[in-house]
């Protein structure tokens, strides 16, 4: 699960759950709080009742059920003395029977009376009654009064506030989840964008940085941190780069000089067979050692800088120049070379790194080709792009392999270096060069038998094509 998922998640739950729990306090309080007044309201009338019915017995007078009727008409209420009689009893005691539950709480009757039959103004639905039960004192005497109100059911208003409270927090949920979504993807959209440039940086791009937000916060601490770790792995790449350089150059000389003397002592005729065996063994692999030192320099120089001495030429007049420089190699290994290209075009890019890009892909063509084999190579436009394609036949590339095949030193099989030769870092030079030109390169899906290179070029530095 996302991140941003979580936190909606998380978000969601805490809020719904502080949501429901308030919404429980408030709907218990309003079940309560109308039984509460009503409770109040009884005990006020009650003490009403008895308060009339006092001054009535200071004054010795009889009991005046007209005027107690008066205190009590829009309640039903009873009156009992000590002994269990009855007192008093408002007219509405007439309708219904109420039962008389002793205590300090009230309690709710439902009746099937219509409720309109004490309150005019109200609909059919049906009664239901609120009683108290006091007991009291006058004077030296105690009295026990039942007091009731006619009120409407409160079960279906529960109902329908259970229900709003329910509408109510589905909804609030509902909105608390679009907007602790949006907000997580405020919150992690700096996330995201450091996430973005760190993909963009690699090993080709390490100069670039994470731009500061200037918020001054974790996120842009861990921004500094991460751009500090970029510097010291830009130092750490560049110290390697410019010890390959060094080293490259500095076995550049020595390799020359014993190459030469080894050529001098081969021209001796005096030299024994065995010793000249011997010292062409020798000479070979100083030559593949000086070609592994020429390629390792060649590709620091391509790493260590990023510039390109753009021109305008002819890249039809390059490609024809490249296959007469290869043209005794073909005639060697007996290959039919065949080249179509599209018209004349001309390209604005850096020529001598154009030119190795093709000597290195015409090389392994030669070198991985077959005896009697073929060569083939295109040049057509697209779109966007310039293309140049090159198929050989030979022992095809594995497709696990087609990507590794341009890393330094790969190799298909562990024992093509010894059958083919070669430095291992022919396509990795001709990746860097295809970069520098923000160009691509694939070797493509090919029939058996055959390898197919494809290299791209941007078509907005093509100058002409006819």
């Amino acid at each position: 699960m996302k991140i941003r998922h979580r936190i909606t998640l998380w978000v969601s739950l805490a809020g719904l759950g502080s949501s429901i729990i308030f919404s429980l306090i408030v709907f218990f309080w309003g079940l309560d709080s109308p039984y509460e007044f009503l409770d109040q309201e009884l005990e006020i009338r009650a003490h009403s009742v008895i308060d009339e019915l006092g001054r009535e017995q200071q004054r010795g007078l009889e009991i005046d059920s007209t005027t107690l009727n008066n205190f009590s008409h829009l309640y039903w209420l009873r009156i009992y003395d000590v002994e269990g009689a009855l007192v008093f009893s408002s007219t509405m005691t007439q309708n219904v029977a109420l039962p008389m539950r002793p205590g300090n709480r009230g309690y709710l009757i439902r009746t099937q009376l219509p409720l309109h039959r004490f309150y005019a103004e109200e609909g059919d639905e049906p009664t239901a009654f609120w009683n108290r039960v006091l007991n009291v004192k006058i004077g030296e005497k105690k009295y026990q009064i039942h007091v009731a109100r006619p009120v409407e059911s409160l079960v279906g208003e529960s109902i329908e506030s259970a229900v709003m409270i329910g509408a109510s927090l589905l909804a609030s949920t509902l909105i608390l989840i679009l907007v602790s979504y949006h907000v997580a993807g405020r919150i992690l959209k700096p996330i995201q964008n450091i996430n973005r440039m760190m993909v963009e940086i690699t090993e080709n791009t390490l100069g670039k940085r994470i731009p500061l937000s200037g918020n001054h916060d974790e996120l842009d601490e861990l921004t500094g941190s991460l751009n500090s770790m970029f510097n010291r792995l830009q130092f750490s790449f560049q110290r390697q780069k410019e010890f390959i350089a060094n080293a490259s150059h500095e076995l550049k000389t020595p390799l020359t000089l014993l190459r030469l003397s080894q050529e001098e002592i081969l021209q001796d005729a005096q030299l024994p067979s065995v010793l000249q065996k011997k010292l062409l063994s020798q000479e070979r692999a100083l030559a593949r050692v000086s070609q592994l030192v020429k390629s390792l320099l060649d590709l620091s120089r391509l790493e260590l800088s990023d510039q390109l001495n753009r021109t305008v030429f002819s890249f039809n007049e390059l490609i024809q120049s490249v296959l007469d420089e290869f043209k005794l190699l073909f005639q060697e290994k007996q290959l039919r070379v065949d080249c179509s290209m599209e018209g004349e075009c001309s390209l604005r890019a850096d020529r001598s790194k154009i030119r190795r890009l093709l000597i290195n892909l015409f090389d392994n063509a030669i070198r991985y080709n077959q005896v009697n084999g073929e060569i083939r190579c295109q040049v057509l436009f697209r779109e966007t792009t310039l293309v140049f394609i090159l198929a050989n036949t030979g022992s095809a590339i594995p497709p696990q392999d087609r990507l590794k095949v341009f890393e330094q030193f790969y190799r298909c099989e562990h024992s093509r270096a010894t059958r083919h030769g070669g430095s291992g870092l022919g396509l990795t030079i001709v990746q860097r060069i295809v970069a520098l030109h923000r160009g691509k390169i694939a070797i493509l899906d090919s029939p058996p038998g055959w390898t197919i290179v494809e290299v791209e070029y941007p078509r907005g530095h093509v100058v002409a094509a006819s």
